[in-house]
């Protein structure tokens, strides 16, 4: 009896390979939360600058005369 790999056999040993690979590499990608909650925080970063520049012109405009 000979034990020869059929093209099939080689070709799902080969996929395995392949989607091991693929879902290794997606593990590493952001998820719509991590994003979400990166652009939240950069709102609010955003706003609280805007906010204290407003102030800082305020302050000039009403003591710097």
């Amino acid at each position: 009896m000979e034990t020869r790999i059929s093209d099939l056999e080689v070709f799902a040993v080969d996929a395995r390979g392949r989607l091991a690979r693929i879902e290794t590499r997606l593990d590493s990608f952001a998820t719509k939360a991590d994003l979400h909650r990166k652009l939240h925080g950069m709102t609010w970063r955003l706003l609280g600058g805007a906010s204290a520049l407003v102030g800082i012109m305020y302050w000039i405009a009403r003591t710097v005369h």
